[in-house]
């Protein structure tokens, strides 16, 4: 009899678990960035529901992470700077946005925000930086990859700007950089109460090149030599570099 109690105990529990995960939920517009020949990045609004009194974390980052290489500088014979070498970054995201209701310490403890990726020290936790070749050099790699990520912001924190109303609804607006590179990304919310995940939803965002620019970047692949004659007969009537658009806008993850 015992031994029953305690399964349907455990089942209820449970279920009781499945249906808290199941109740927050997710909406993005749009869920389908076009990158054009007048692209400035775009505003993501972000709605959906979790349960009264949770916090809410929203987080973007690629929907397939890869490993960055990058060429770092230093004295030769203590002299002369120049290129040295070659840093490999392993489990990092190219492009991270990072949206909470509250403080991200407050809104989740260090095992729940280790556990999901949840602000810039955990990244760094998870991150493994070596040398291509030969010896790792001395240095502060991470911060100088996190500076350039703010840069380019394409790495943003936003403290305090998921709004959550008593009812559990939630909103938000992400600025999205014109600088992320095409490709799928996955939004996602996470809810918590005292510190701890209390459930999840996700959706999906899609960039791409259209029009105009998806030709160019095709034909800057196929003919090089008359993808630079139009992008110069373009940028002249558009007065800018169409070329930006690639160099920041068509990168690798």
């Amino acid at each position: 009899m015992r031994t029953m109690q305690t399964a349907l105990l455990a089942a209820a529990a449970l279920a009781f678990s499945v249906h808290a995960a199941a109740a927050a939920s997710i909406q993005a517009a749009p869920s389908d960035i076009k990158i054009s020949l007048f692209y400035h990045g775009a505003a993501v609004e972000v709605k959906g529901q979790a349960a009264p009194g949770e916090d809410v974390l929203v987080k973007v980052t690629p929907s397939e992470q890869h490993e960055f290489h990058l060429k770092y500088k230093g004295k030769a014979a203590g002299i002369f700077w120049m290129k040295l070498g070659t840093l490999v970054f392993e489990n990092l995201p190219s492009t991270y946005l990072l949206a909470s209701s509250g403080p991200v310490d407050k809104v989740l403890d260090a095992e729940a925000r280790t556990a999901e990726n949840a602000g810039l020290d955990a990244l760094q936790k998870k991150a493994v930086i070596k040398a291509e070749k030969g010896a790792m050099p001395a240095g502060d790699w991470f911060g100088q990859f996190l500076d350039f990520k703010k840069k380019e912001k394409l790495y943003n924190v936003e403290e305090g700007t998921v709004k959550v109303g008593a009812d559990g609804s939630y909103s938000c607006t992400l600025a999205w950089p014109f600088q992320a590179p095409p490709g799928s990304y996955k939004i996602e919310a996470i809810t918590a109460k005292d510190g701890k995940v209390t459930g999840r939803a996700e959706t999906a965002l899609t960039v791409e090149l259209t029009g105009i620019v998806a030709l160019l970047a095709k034909m800057s692949s196929d003919n090089r030599v008359l993808y630079g004659i139009i992008s110069i007969v373009v940028a002249v009537g558009a007065g800018f570099g169409v070329g930006i658009i690639f160099k920041k806008g068509g990168g690798s993850h």
